[in-house]
């Protein structure tokens, strides 16, 4: 499956951070801080498993940067054991 994909942009009226999910669903959240968005999305489950990209846009409107989070390997259970 290929990564979510969200840009996090400053709203100078309200002095947050909104989160909008890129995708057709377009979700989005609000944050007191730049740091706070890319905290949650670091500890969300389904970040872990697919990965995200976030373009992320300053204060001033104009683009920063875009940030990777890399989907974390699945962990299987122990193996089965094997009898013969």
């Amino acid at each position: 499956m290929p990564p979510f994909s969200f840009t996090l942009r400053h709203n100078a009226a309200t002095f947050d951070w909104e989160l909008a999910d890129a995708g057709a669903g377009g979700a989005h959240s609000r944050h007191v801080s730049r740091s706070s968005a890319l905290d949650m999305l670091a500890a969300d489950p389904q970040i872990l498993l697919r990965g995200a990209t976030v373009r992320v846009f300053g204060a001033d409107g104009g683009y920063e940067r875009e940030r990777t989070y890399v989907p974390s390997p699945a962990t299987d259970p122990a193996p089965a054991s094997i009898e013969a």
